[in-house]
């Protein structure tokens, strides 16, 4: 198969790619996507209003009779068969007669997503104070109120590390906007359609890492970890290999929840008993991963499911920020703080003051209550390389820089300017 070459700067793309990477342009109008079947066309450029449900900001959006007498036959048969049922924030097993959970008080019986909430997002990285390139890769992607956001920390030495990050990006990139020129809706999928989606991105990535190894052998041991999140209406799916971190805080009470467990040495030997937690946080193996993209050519992505109510945040991070602060640490600024770029920022500034000695990256993603309708907005990749943000998002493609933002203003206004 012929390289996919972009006509407008001559960068070699994926081969699956509809935009290219590099500066954004449409490679081919009507590319097929591969094993996807198109559902309908949609006009990037048309607007479509969703009418939003008046939502209370702890009920939601209140439960059909069918979704009250499915939710009572589940609680029955989880008490027919003594089963437990888990709560989406924190993990807790409750009994199956449990109407909250015992441990951070969360309604058990949620309902389906909805989209009475609006999201605000900030995306930082920090060379750090020791290293002199970044080998961090942050994305955000964001359409029609679905974000998926991106935390890849690459590793293998200065250029590889930065490489295999980057690889990882793209090859993310590659999959959600090609879905999003029509092949399907994001704001259709089923959880389990999003859960395989997120695999299939993380394997194409393992994938263009190891095809990168087998041409170039300079990059012989290069890998990256990747941490993504799906966030659509009061969902969160997050797919996740390596040590980048994925933490919810509750925004009513603070409550620090690590979503994702790390994939490396010491916390296995911390899951077993055999040092403490504050042994690894100084163990000399402490950044070695036994689970990374680049090292074999099956990885299996830790996949989990949470769920957002106004005030709470989502942060997504690299090592370098964990290597320094601890989880309760992110909890009490995000608490303080309120502000998702003030949040990334503090964050950032905190862990270099105490050393910097890695990459440091952040994306917070806060839901607030929102009652207005959703407009359906094109397409926005944002990424990190430039301190100033654009003026508009005409371009389907933007490279800069974002603080905190409402992507509902800042994809809908022409004349958008810095927070």
């Amino acid at each position: 198969m012929a390289d996919n070459v972009c006509p407008h700067c001559g960068y070699v793309n994926l081969k699956r790619a509809v935009f290219c990477f590099e500066c954004g342009t449409a490679l081919e109008q009507n590319k097929p996507i591969k094993g996807m079947k198109p559902r309908y066309q949609t006009d990037l450029d048309d607007t479509i209003e969703i009418d939003i449900k008046d939502t209370d900001p702890q009920l939601g959006i209140p439960p059909s009779i069918q979704e009250l007498a499915d939710a009572k036959a589940t609680k029955e048969l989880a008490a027919q068969y003594h089963d437990f049922l888990k709560c989406l924030r924190c993990g807790m097993d409750n009994l199956p007669t449990a109407d909250v959970c015992s441990r951070c008080g969360a309604a058990l019986m949620v309902p389906d997503e909805h989209y009475g909430l609006r999201l605000l997002v900030s995306a930082r990285s920090s060379v750090g104070q020791v290293r002199s390139n970044n080998e961090d890769n942050v994305g955000i992607w964001a359409r029609g109120g679905v974000i998926l956001a991106l935390v890849a920390d690459g590793m293998g030495g200065a250029a590889a590390g930065e490489e295999a990050s980057r690889l990882a990006k793209e090859a993310v990139q590659a999959d959600f906007t090609g879905a999003l020129r029509g092949s399907e809706i994001l704001q259709e999928l089923t959880e389990e359609e999003v859960q395989q989606k997120l695999r299939d991105a993380l394997h194409h990535a393992n994938e263009a890492v190891l095809d990168k190894i087998s041409q170039d052998k300079s990059y012989q041991g290069m890998g990256t970890t990747a941490t993504m999140a799906f966030v659509r209406g009061n969902r969160i799916i997050v797919a996740h290999i390596g040590d980048s971190r994925a933490y919810l805080i509750d925004g009513e009470h603070g409550w620090v929840h690590q979503i994702t467990d790390d994939h490396s040495f010491v916390e296995v030997l911390v899951a077993s008993g055999h040092i403490t937690r504050e042994q690894a946080s100084i163990h000399p193996m402490r950044s070695v991963l036994y689970r990374a993209l680049g090292q074999v050519d099956a990885v299996e992505a830790d996949l989990y499911t949470q769920y957002l109510k106004a005030g709470d945040c989502l942060v997504l991070c690299s090592d370098g920020l964990t290597r320094h602060l601890e989880g309760d640490e992110i909890g009490e600024i995000v608490k303080r703080v309120g502000d998702p770029e003030a949040i990334s920022q503090e964050l950032i500034d905190l862990a270099n003051v105490r050393g910097g000695e890695d990459n440091i990256s952040v994306v917070v993603v806060k839901a607030v209550l929102d009652e207005s309708t959703v407009p359906l907005e094109k397409l926005v990749v944002i990424n990190i390389e430039d301190e100033r943000p654009p003026k508009s998002a005409d371009n389907l493609f933007q490279t800069a820089q974002f603080g905190s933002f409402d992507l509902d203003q800042i994809l809908g206004d022409d004349d958008t300017t810095e927070t």
